[in-house]
């Protein structure tokens, strides 16, 4: 493979990224370890990624065909840099209080680049080495961060069971590889795998006889490995522990994050190199995502904690994610599906952000910082704007028109639908309407109960940012969905052949 200097661009936002994790680390370990000088670092970087990767072309055939340089690459990226940044200003407010306990911030910042830097490469690889590499690179980072508030033993056992399990499912991922690598005919990259596959289908050797259920086992594992990152039943059962252990800013990013990524990861691997043997993976698919919605939507009922509420609704979009998976198998026919799946992810990072938003706030005037869904009562009365941008937060999630979450799920359920799912999207639909009823408990707390124990929300500059953001957002994308939507349209007509 020879290098091209050009081929940079497509990489710029990972290396914006890496410079600035780099100068953090640098400067908190010889000039400075003020958190608001490696926040404003973090924060800058975050937004320079976010734009290079929507204004800057790159060639579409760039370092031998590992990573695409497409719109879909390009979006996504945009996307994981916007979950970064409003992270970094909801960290702010939310860690100033541990100043005093011997957080380092900088690294903390470091990571979430760091980690961010992983999620891009996993969202973007086009061959299973950089697939691989881009999962380690985001999951070391994220075990970090869920273990970040090393003085709280919650937040020490949250990061040890996600490592102990990631650990797991990263074994599952590499030996799926390891079989699709030998089934495919020794090959890693996307393209080669999708000829090997269509080989191995059609040779009636006996050699191309054995090879066949070898690549099965192999597209299972790696189908495992995936699925556990995107946090997608029977392989949820570590985030509502994580998410609840783990500090709220990195429950927030990790809800959001790494979801999109690896549900884009997923929908590259399997919708182009693995498009051949579909019939053999969707209907797989398909009952994981009825059990996902399912089991996130009842189990959230009966949660009493605002943030165990979200950790499980987190499980119920991923049903929803997969769904847009299936309806776009094959990336390179149905466009119309990919566009509906990533603008669905924008909406979801910006409401579950939102929400994350205000339990933050809400927590931080009750001792002790739990998330309890009694400090709601009356905080319409005494807080009304802030009671606001949480209804509109609940709303949305719920699917409730006109918000972004509403045509999240119309354009995925639409899109599912045209692809021959209509069961599926029967049952999402009823799923949607069991979800309504705990999105709107909390409003039925804020604005139909009376005060209870008295709380007074704790706000911070970065934190009503972010929320106003995430607000204004949701509002725009539900009454002109078309913002997002037609730019998204456009990328994935152009997604390059891989």
């Amino acid at each position: 493979m020879n290098f091209n200097p050009n081929d940079l661009f497509a990489i710029l936002p990972e290396i914006i990224l890496l410079v600035a994790a780099l100068a953090i680390i640098l400067l908190e370990l010889t000039v400075t370890r003020n958190p608001a000088a490696h926040q404003s670092i973090a924060a800058a970087a975050m937004l320079a990624a976010g734009i290079s990767a929507i204004t800057v072309q790159a060639p579409s055939d760039v370092f031998g065909g590992v990573v695409a340089a497409d719109g879909m690459s390009s979006f996504i990226k945009a996307v994981l840099a916007g979950v970064g940044l409003l992270t970094i200003l909801l960290s702010g407010g939310y860690f100033a209080a541990s100043a005093a306990s011997g957080l380092r911030m900088g690294e903390f910042y470091a990571l979430l680049l760091m980690t961010t830097i992983g999620m891009m490469t996993l969202a973007a690889a086009t061959d299973l080495m950089m697939l691989f590499l881009g999962v380690e690179t985001m999951s070391i980072g994220l075990y970090l961060l869920a273990g970040f508030r090393h003085e709280k033993p919650r937040s020490s056992e949250s990061a040890l069971k996600y490592l102990l399990l990631g650990a797991f499912a990263s074994g599952f991922l590499l030996f799926g590889m390891a079989l699709v690598y030998g089934a495919s005919g020794g090959e890693t990259g996307y393209p080669e795998i999708t000829r090997g596959v269509s080989q191995a289908m059609s040779d009636i050797s006996p050699l191309g006889i054995a090879a066949k259920p070898v690549l099965m086992a192999g597209m299972g594992l790696i189908l495992v490995g995936l699925l556990f990152k995107a946090a997608a039943a029977p392989f949820h059962f570590w985030s509502p522990d994580v998410y609840q252990g783990a500090p709220t800013p990195v429950t927030a990013f990790m809800s959001a994050g790494p979801k999109a990524a690896a549900i884009i990861a997923t929908l590259r691997l399997f919708g182009f190199a693995f498009q051949d043997v579909a019939q053999s993976w969707a209907p797989l698919l398909w009952g994981v995502a009825a059990l996902t919605m399912t089991i996130g939507n009842i189990v959230a009922l009966s949660q009493k904690d605002i943030k165990r509420m979200l950790a499980y609704s987190s499980i119920s979009h991923a049903g929803y994610l997969l769904i847009g998976v299936l309806a776009a198998k094959d990336i390179l026919v149905r466009p119309e599906a990919s566009s509906a799946l990533m603008f669905y992810l924008a909406a979801y990072y910006l409401m579950n952000l939102g929400a994350f938003t205000i339990a933050i706030a809400v927590s931080r005037g009750r001792e002790g910082g739990d998330y309890e869904l009694d400090d709601y009562q009356g905080l319409a009365a005494k807080h009304p704007y802030l009671a606001l941008t949480m209804l509109v937060f609940m709303v949305s999630l719920a699917g409730i028109p006109p918000t972004a979450g509403f045509f999240g799920k119309l354009f995925v359920f639409s899109a599912a639908v045209q692809a021959g799912y209509v069961w599926l999207v029967v049952i999402a639909v009823l799923n949607s309407v069991v979800s309504a009823f705990y999105y709107l408990r909390p409003v039925v707390y804020m604005y139909m109960k009376p005060a209870g124990v008295a709380v007074e929300p704790k706000l911070q500059f970065g934190s009503k940012l972010t929320a106003a953001i995430c607000v204004a957002g949701i509002i725009a994308l539900g009454l002109v969905p078309s913002l997002i939507k037609g730019p998204v349209d456009r990328s994935v007509e152009v997604v390059q052949k891989l």
